[in-house]
C-alpha cells in the first residue's frame, strides 16, 4: 500500500470561540476546540500516522486535559492537523479520527446533560436534535512517496480548502416559535421557557440573564467542566486598583464576599490563579454598576456587598474600568512553511511553535493576565493596563529567540506582531475581541500616516499597535515597528505623568496645534514653525514637580516634522495617560486626568 500526506480540519471555530458573552464562554470554547483537535491527532497517531503538525514529543501530550489554561505542560492543538500515513488506508484513518472528534465532543455534552441541576433547564427533544450536528470535520489526502514535500503539502492544503468550501448541509431541524441562541442566532434555544423554579445551583451554573437563550454549544460552554470559575474581564480591569488597596482595608470587604458562599460571587481557584490570591473573587464585586445584573443572575440580596464596597471606595475612590486585550500573530509564517524542505524540518518548526505557546502561558501569567488561547503562533489574552506593554515585548522577544533557527533555514524573518486594545470591560465581549484583532491587523499593516521619525514609511509586520477606545470618544491609535521602542516610550511617558513631571493636558494642547497646521504644505518652513509652536507650549507648562519637559522638548525636536507627526506624538501622550491611571491606582492615588 502506498504512502499519503493527510490534512484534517476541525470546527466550527466561530461557534466554539467567537460566539461568547462571558469570558468563560470564550475560554471554554477555545479549550473545547483544542481538546477535539487533540483527540483527532491522537487517533491519527494510534492508527500509525506520523504527526507533522502538531508534533508532540510523546503520546502523553495528546491525552485529554482537565481544563487548566495555566498548565504550561498542556498542549494546545490548532484545528488543522497534518500527518504522513505509510501503508495505511487513509479513508479508515480519517473515519476513526472523525469518530474520535465526535466522541470527545459528546463526552463534554453528555456530562452536562447528565448533570441533574442542568437537565431540569433543558428541552430534551431540541438538545437531541442539535447535539450530533455540531462538530465539523474535513479531510484531504494526496499520494506521497517522500519526495518533493513542499509540493505535496501545498497540494493537500489546497484540496482541504476546497473540501471545506463544499460544506455538508444536513436537513434543517428548526422549530417554530422557539427563540434562537442569543450568542449567535444559529440554532434554537435548548433552555426551557419557565425559569422561576430553577434552583440556585442551576442559576449559578448557567448564569443566564433574563431572556438570554443558549443552544447546545452555548450550554456546554457555560456549564461543562463543573463550576470552576474563570477570571472575568472585570477582575482583570480591577487588578491595578486592588493592588493599591491596603490589606487592612481589603480584608473586611473580602469577608463580606466570602459570606455569600459562592452563590453570588464565584471564588477563583488560587492554585490555578495564584496571582489573584489577594482578592480571589469576580471583579463584579468592586464595580457597583454590575450589582443589578448580579442580582438578576443569582437572585441574592447584595445589600451587604454594596455597603462594604461603599466603605472601601469612600477611602480608595472607584476602580478604573479599563483593561487590555492582547492579540499576537506570527509574521511570514505561510512563506516560511512553504520553504520547509521535508517532514523533519516541518516537525522541528511545529515543535518550536509549541515551545513558544508554552512560554506564552508563563509570560501572560507573570504579567497578571488571563490567557484565552496560545497555540502555534497565535496568542489571545486579557491583561491589566499597566502590564500590557511589557507582556507584549516579552512575547515578541521570546518568539524571535525560539524561532531563530527556523528563520535561518527558511530565509524568512519570523517575527511577532502584537496588537493591544485598551477598552472598557462593559463593552460587549465580541467587541473587545474585535478591538484586539483590529489592533493586531494594524500592527502588521501600518497606515499611510504611520511614519518613522525621519518621515519615511514604517515597515509592514514586526510591529506593535496600541488602540485606546474610550467610551464616548474617537479611537486613539499609535503604531510603530518594534525597533522604534514605542512600548518603552509609552511606559516612560506614563511614569512621568504619574510622577507629576508632565501636565496631563499637554497632549490636548499639542493636538490643537496639529489641527491648526493640518492644511499646511510640507517643507522646512513647516517643520521649523510647528516645532517652535509645540516647544512654546511645552515651555509655558509648569509641571507639578521636577519636570520632564526638557525630555519632551527633545522628543519633539527629534520626531515632529509636520501636523501628522505632531498628532501621533500627542496620541502617544494620550495613550500614556490611560496607563498613568493604572499606575496611580497601584500607588493608591487618584489620576490627574481620570474621567471614569
Amino acid at each position: 500500500m502506498s504512502s499519503h500526506l493527510l490534512a484534517l480540519s476541525v470546527g466550527p471555530v466561530q461557534e466554539f470561540i467567537a460566539a461568547s458573552r462571558r469570558t468563560r464562554d470564550l475560554w471554554f470554547g477555545s479549550y473545547l476546540l483544542s481538546e477535539i483537535s487533540k483527540a483527532v491527532a491522537r487517533s491519527v497517531r494510534i492508527d500509525g500516522g506520523k504527526l507533522i503538525f502538531p508534533s508532540p514529543d510523546n503520546a502523553d501530550e495528546l491525552e485529554p486535559q482537565t481544563g487548566s489554561d495555566d498548565d504550561a505542560r498542556a498542549l494546545n492543538v490548532a484545528n488543522i492537523i497534518i500527518a504522513e500515513l505509510k501503508d495505511r488506508d487513509p479513508s479508515v484513518v480519517v473515519q476513526n479520527a472523525k469518530n474520535a472528534a465526535r466522541a470527545r465532543w459528546r463526552k463534554f455534552a453528555d456530562d452536562v446533560f447528565d448533570d441533574p441541576k442542568i437537565t431540569r433547564a433543558i428541552r430534551e427533544e431540541i438538545w437531541k436534535d442539535q447535539v450530533n450536528d455540531v462538530v465539523e470535520f474535513y479531510a484531504a489526502w494526496v499520494p506521497f512517496n517522500g519526495a518533493n514535500y513542499p509540493l505535496a503539502r501545498k497540494r493537500v492544503t489546497q484540496l482541504l480548502a476546497g473540501r471545506k468550501n463544499c460544506r455538508d448541509f444536513c436537513p434543517a431541524k428548526g422549530r417554530a416559535k422557539v427563540p434562537k441562541s442569543s450568542l449567535d442566532g444559529l440554532r434554537e434555544s435548548v433552555l426551557v421557557e419557565r425559569r422561576d423554579d430553577w434552583s440556585a445551583k442551576t442559576k449559578r451554573s448557567l448564569r443566564v440573564r433574563d431572556g438570554e437563550q443558549l443552544d447546545v454549544v452555548g450550554v456546554v460552554k457555560r456549564a461543562a467542566g463543573g463550576d470552576r470559575p474563570y477570571p472575568s474581564v472585570s477582575r482583570v480591569a480591577a487588578d491595578p486598583w486592588l493592588r493599591g488597596v491596603k490589606d487592612d482595608d481589603l480584608e473586611p470587604f473580602k469577608e463580606v464576599c466570602a459570606s455569600f458562599g459562592g452563590n453570588a460571587l464565584h471564588r477563583l481557584d488560587t492554585e490555578i490563579y495564584p496571582r489573584y490570591e489577594r482578592f480571589p473573587y469576580e471583579g463584579t464585586a468592586v464595580y457597583r454598576n454590575r450589582y443589578k445584573e448580579l442580582e438578576e443572575e443569582t437572585g441574592v440580596d447584595i445589600k451587604p456587598l454594596a455597603d462594604a464596597l461603599k466603605a472601601l471606595t469612600d477611602k480608595h475612590k472607584e476602580p478604573n474600568p479599563y483593561l487590555s486585550v492582547l492579540v499576537a500573530d506570527g509574521d511570514r509564517m505561510g512563506p516560511a512553511i512553504s520553504e520547509l524542505k521535508d517532514i523533519g524540518e516541518h516537525q522541528a518548526f511545529s515543535k518550536a511553535l509549541s515551545t513558544f505557546a508554552e512560554s506564552a502561558k508563563a509570560i501572560v501569567r507573570e504579567h497578571r493576565g488571563v490567557l484565552v488561547y496560545a497555540g502555534g503562533d497565535d496568542v489571545l489574552a486579557f491583561l491589566p493596563v499597566d502590564q500590557c506593554l511589557s507582556c507584549a515585548r516579552k512575547l515578541h522577544d521570546t518568539f524571535g529567540e525560539l524561532l531563530k533557527e527556523q528563520s535561518k533555514e527558511t530565509k524568512q524573518e519570523l517575527t511577532l506582531s502584537v496588537g493591544v486594545a485598551i477598552a472598557h470591560f462593559l463593552d460587549n465581549l465580541e467587541d473587545l475581541l474585535n478591538f484586539g484583532r483590529e489592533a493586531e491587523k494594524h500592527a502588521k499593516n501600518p497606515q499611510d500616516d504611520d511614519r518613522k521619525p525621519d518621515g519615511t514609511k514604517q515597515e509592514k509586520r514586526n510591529g506593535l499597535a496600541v488602540h485606546l477606545l474610550k467610551r464616548g470618544g474617537s479611537p486613539i491609535t499609535v503604531r510603530a515597528n518594534w525597533s522604534d521602542d514605542l512600548d518603552e516610550r509609552l511606559a516612560t511617558m506614563a511614569e512621568w505623568l504619574a510622577d507629576g513631571k508632565l501636565p496631563t493636558r499637554l497632549a490636548n494642547e499639542l493636538r490643537g496645534i496639529a489641527d491648526a497646521y493640518e492644511r499646511w504644505d510640507d517643507g522646512n518652513a513647516l517643520e521649523n514653525a510647528i516645532q517652535k509652536d509645540a516647544l512654546r507650549v511645552v515651555g509655558k507648562k509648569q509641571p507639578p514637580s521636577e519636570g520632564a519637559m526638557g525630555n519632551i522638548g527633545d522628543m519633539i525636536r527629534a520626531r515632529v516634522k509636520n501636523a501628522a507627526t505632531l498628532k501621533r506624538f500627542a496620541n502617544e501622550l494620550l495613550v500614556a495617560r490611560q496607563m498613568e491611571t493604572a499606575l496611580r491606582q497601584i500607588r493608591h492615588e487618584t489620576a490627574q486626568g481620570d474621567d471614569e
